[in-house]
């Protein structure tokens, strides 16, 4: 055993590779394929010593009267192209028995310069960005890979997305919304590829949506209340626990993340503000902190006195709280909370909150619908531009997304304005 560990194991190769090559004549060329495989995983160590990477999968060509099987590849340390040759066969059959069980052996291994790998290296460099934005985009770029993923940047084209999309729009897979998820995550993709310059043109720059999408759109019901729903909700949480904080999100539109982050430290009951300037959202069953959606989400809302008011008995049950707590309190200063100061996660305050508006007996809403019901209020009974700035900064959205996302609030203003003007004009002929 000693004379053996001594011997060079260069030579212990050359004997294994003419054994193996004498036995490979009897057992065909599946063996030869894999003694070569052998040998190349053999080489690969070798090269990364050396400072070789591969750059493409395994080709077959025809040299003379045989076949080669080749790895296109670079010389780490100069960048020069070097391609390693994995061995010679008699037959095409037998070279691409072997390249594919190169392939299959997973050391050959680069999807560099296919849009996969576009799409992962996009996601990873946008540390700009919520923990729900990049799920999201992680989501979108999932289904954009399962069907275009394989296509290199150089072949891509506008006819590849356009036919994409359309197939996943018959099938049914996506809904529209999801599909244009997946455009403007595509569309940012390529952009940021063309100002890298990897691309000249974005293909996906002018691809439209299909008209046909199979899949039909969810009906979301009632997505705000009335004014008197309102009211009779109010009514029916003022005795609760949460009374302060759930006022806050059906009148300013809070979003659910940022309520369930609020902090008594944010609070200022001589100016009658509140400071939001984070998040509590739920990634695959666990929840973390965020420091809000963006800079606009951090922001500090002035608060009506009745708010006010229900904060201050708020803070007061919760005093009583902590003292049949005890040493189970935890000291995180948290304005909703369990009964013992514990973080409320999302998926238990929606509970809570579907059981609050089957008490009302009012339509059912989620936590987004009284944002959205908070913003459709807000924007319907502005008087001017100035006002609905100011309700944009309420709401922590820029005043463009505003007047895209509640649009639909702005006939009831329009008609306000038309009365004035028609107001105006009576008052000219006195």
């Amino acid at each position: 055993m000693r004379g053996l560990q001594s011997f060079p194991s260069r030579c212990i190769t050359d004997v294994s590779k003419r054994l193996l090559g004498k036995l490979s004549v009897s057992l065909g060329f599946q063996w030869s394929s894999a003694v070569n495989v052998v040998s190349l995983l053999a080489s690969r160590k070798q090269a990364k010593a050396m400072g070789w990477k591969a750059t493409g999968q395994p080709t077959v060509r025809q040299q003379r009267d045989k076949w080669v099987v080749r790895v296109d590849g670079i010389d780490t340390e100069t960048g020069a192209r070097r391609p390693r040759q994995i061995g010679t066969y008699p037959s095409k059959r037998a070279a691409n028995a072997a390249a594919s069980s190169a392939a299959a052996s997973g050391e050959i291994t680069t999807n560099k310069g296919t849009l996969s790998w576009l799409i992962d290296r996009w996601c990873a460099s946008r540390t700009d960005i919520g923990v729900k934005s990049r799920m999201q985009y992680e989501w979108a770029g999932a289904h954009i890979k399962a069907g275009l993923g394989s296509l290199t940047l150089d072949k891509l084209d506008r006819d590849d997305i356009s036919r994409w999309l359309e197939a996943t729009a018959a099938a049914g897979k996506l809904s529209k919304r999801s599909l244009q998820i997946c455009r403007m995550v595509l569309r940012a993709v390529l952009a940021d590829a063309v100002e890298e310059g990897l691309i000249r043109r974005s293909p996906a720059a002018r691809v439209v949506l299909p008209k046909f999408v199979a899949r039909p759109v969810p009906d979301k019901g009632v997505r705000s209340w009335d004014e008197a729903e309102i009211r009779v909700f109010l009514k029916t949480i003022a005795d609760h626990r949460w009374a302060g904080p759930l006022r806050m999100t059906v009148l300013y539109g809070l979003r659910r993340s940022e309520l369930l982050a609020l902090r008594w430290g944010g609070l200022d009951p001589n100016k009658g503000t509140m400071r939001i300037s984070g998040g509590l959202v739920e990634a695959s069953g666990k929840p973390i902190w965020t420091e809000g959606k963006n800079e606009r989400s951090r922001r500090t809302i002035l608060l009506d006195g009745d708010t006010l008011r229900a904060l201050k008995t708020h803070r007061a049950v919760q005093l009583h709280e902590r003292l049949a707590a005890g040493a189970d309190w935890v000291e995180d200063d948290l304005i909703i909370s369990t009964n013992t100061a514990n973080r409320v996660s999302p998926s238990n305050f929606d509970q809570t909150l579907g059981r609050l508006v089957a008490a009302a007996g009012v339509p059912r809403l989620t936590s987004h619908g009284l944002r959205h019901t908070a913003a459709t209020h807000m924007v319907r009974q502005a008087a001017d531009a100035g006002e609905l700035r100011a309700v944009a900064d309420v709401l922590g959205h820029s005043p463009d997304m505003l007047m895209k996302t509640y649009a639909h609030a702005l006939p009831d203003s329009i008609r306000a304005v038309a009365d004035r003007i028609a107001s105006r004009a009576m008052g000219s002929h006195d």
